[in-house]
């Protein structure tokens, strides 16, 4: 490798030292006759075939609007220098009620007093567990002016693991909306060292007048939010904590499908530093438009994405928790958002029926950037929806984007003006975010090669929350020192930059000896047009077999229905298409599930583990005999 280093040296002088650094990386797994054709093609300007390398996501954002305004802030500082200016203008709507910002850093303020009053401090951790209220962004951005963290836990763990992860990080201040409290209403009243404020979800509402309410037990560690606002209206102003490199902002949670799910904390550049990223990807981010978005708080894309790019750049942030095709297709056409960012099979309401009838004579012109992702859509589907759009004035497409909580919310995004690969989940966070596909030894692989998906980015996370191994276990360090999140996900580089994402690494069902990626059938099936939606995985009684479970396309349904006899025939169709494409006999399923649809979890997302054990109409069909001998493994 002597070679290498000399030949790494001859050209350093003119490689700026992240591409040098790439290079050096690259070359160091290389035999020294194809170090030296790397070489080469980087000292000629040419493209090598390692994306981390030639970085060909980068001639997206040439010539973009560049801003720093964000940089070395925190999210209250950030917010408060943006809008100080713009305070009548609309920040927050919900369910009727609007938000100027004035009124919201009015607000963060009072809250910040609040905080306060109960003991909180610089360094703690204040839990929250609700869906996005007015009351839950006021907190994140008092949490952050004080210079706190916030701990943001989902409701649909147990009592047991709720408790668990308020107690791991010394949370003493927990703030709960009304609507999950009386699941957990007795595991927290015995934590008597901790005050637990009930949030009423319809507080800033009309509707609060009407809505049920919750008994605040006097007796009990029980408060009131009005009781907590008013307790902390004699305190003077909380200073405002400066800013601090790495400083943590948030902790949210991976999902558990690895085991126990593990706090995931997060920075101040975390945030901040993807609010600058979005600002210069060629987004207009212009004052006085909105986004309609319903995702959760406890996904770090909630607070990112849905709460504070928006904000920081004056946009409204219009929300509804509810994931419901029919609400969702009636606040886009109430709120007319610019932005629209909502898990995947939202979208899918567009083309049903009833909405259809609803969007007659109505026009979707202001939308322009429909974001989503978490689960793939056909490009059927996909034409489906965009055909939607232009038949009522909006040119928008689709726009996919990658990304897990570890790594700060976003990896990849599409951007305007270019339409990457319907497969593809558009292209890396300029000046932030890098990514590679590697193989298990992690050399780097090349486009269209599939390997493991790797980032490096500047706004991941700083640690699993006091676990060090799982920490450690999850970063690779190179040789440069450089730290690489693990993202356990497989897929590959197109030469455009664009990352296709194919699944996780650990779906997979072994059939007869023989290793089987989920996923891999599951493309087949897609690719038949035969499935609108499908999963795949083992029977629940029987890791040998494969069950697909199905949603039929509206055409095949509609054939099916009126001939259940061709059904069968269908099914070896199908399995012909899934053989064909994956030249692997053990991955063809004899089990199905027809579904009329998926159910969602709490989370907006497909609900994996209801689908697996719901094995009832459960059909067997075996495929035609094979017209050629068992195909080559």
């Amino acid at each position: 490798m002597n070679n290498n280093i000399v030949m790494e040296e001859k050209i350093s002088r003119n490689m700026e030292k992240e591409k040098l650094q790439a290079l050096k990386r690259i070359i160091s797994t290389l035999s020294e006759e194809e170090a030296k054709k790397v070489v080469e093609l980087c000292k000629n300007g040419e493209k090598t075939g390692y994306a981390t390398l030639d970085k060909p996501w980068e001639k997206f954002y040439e010539n973009k609007h560049k801003t720093d305004q964000f940089l070395n802030t925190t999210p209250y500082q950030g917010l408060v220098a943006s809008n100080n200016d713009f305070g009548k203008e609309i920040a927050i709507e919900y369910f009727g009620s609007k938000v100027n910002f004035e009124n919201l850093i009015k607000n963060i303020d009072i809250v910040a007093k609040s905080l306060e009053e109960y003991g909180i401090k610089k360094g703690d951790f204040v839990t929250i567990c609700s869906t996005t209220t007015p009351e839950v962004v006021y907190l994140f951005y008092a949490i952050s002016k004080m210079g706190a963290i916030a701990n943001v836990i989902s409701p649909f763990y147990s009592s047991d693991e709720l408790i668990s992860r308020i107690n791991e990080c010394d949370s003493k201040l927990v703030i709960m909306v009304d609507k999950f409290f009386p699941k957990f209403k007795d595991v927290l009243n015995k934590e008597t060292k901790k005050n637990v404020v009930v949030l009423p979800m319809m507080n800033s509402t009309l509707l609060r007048f009407v809505s049920p309410k919750v008994k605040i037990d006097g007796k009990a560690n029980e408060i009131g939010w009005k009781t907590f606002i008013a307790d902390g209206a004699h305190r003077q102003d909380v200073p405002v904590d400066p800013y601090k490199n790495l400083k943590p902002q948030a902790m949210v949670y991976s999902s558990g499908t690895t085991g126990a799910s593990k706090g995931i904390l997060l920075s101040v550049d975390s945030f901040q530093k993807l609010v600058h990223a979005y600002g210069n990807s060629g987004f207009d981010t212009s004052r006085r438009q909105s986004v309609y978005q319903n995702i959760p708080p406890w996904h770090s894309t909630g607070l990112s994405l849905g709460i504070n790019f928006p904000l920081s750049y004056g946009v409204k942030v219009c929300t509804d928790p509810r994931f419901d095709h029919d609400v969702f297709v009636k606040n886009v056409l109430k709120f007319k958002p610019e932005y629209i960012l909502t898990n995947t099979s939202m979208y899918q309401g567009f083309t049903f029926d009833k909405s259809l009838k609803r969007l007659e004579g109505k026009s979707l012109k202001f939308l322009k950037y429909p974001v989503e992702g978490g689960e793939p859509l056909t490009n059927k589907d996909i034409s489906s929806i965009e055909e939607v759009f232009s038949n009522h004035g909006s040119s928008a497409k689709l726009l996919n984007g990658y990304g897990e909580c570890e790594c700060g919310a976003t990896v990849t995004t599409d951007i305007t003006g270019y339409k990457f690969s319907n497969d593809a989940s558009g292209i890396p966070l300029p000046s932030i975010t890098t990514v590679g596909i590697f193989d298990d030894n992690f050399n780097e692989l090349k486009y269209g090669e599939r390997g493991n998906i790797l980032v490096k980015t500047e706004i991941g996370m700083l640690e699993y929350y006091k676990r060090p191994i799982a920490t450690q276990n999850f970063f690779y360090t190179d040789v440069n020192g450089e730290n690489w999140s693990q993202t356990g996900d497989l897929g590959y580089m197109n030469k455009d930059g664009s990352l296709v994402v194919l699944g996780r690494k650990s779906d997979y069902s072994v059939i007869d000896g023989v290793k089987i990626f989920n996923f891999d059938i599951e493309r087949a099936i897609l690719s038949s047009n035969l499935v609108k939606l499908c999963e795949v995985q083992t029977h629940p009684d029987d890791d040998n077999k494969l069950v697909a479970h199905l949603v039929w396309e509206n055409g095949i349904d509609a054939l099916i229905k009126r001939h259940p006899e061709r059904e069968t025939e269908v099914l070896q169709r199908l399995q012909e298409n899934i053989l064909e494409q994956t030249k692997v006999e053990e991955s063809v399923p004899y089990c199905f599930c027809i579904r009329d649809n998926f159910p969602s979890a709490q989370s907006g997302k497909r609900d994996i583990n209801f689908v697996k054990h719901d094995i009832e109409g459960l059909i067997e069909v075996h495929p035609p005999k094979a017209k050629e001998k068992k195909l080559t493994k």
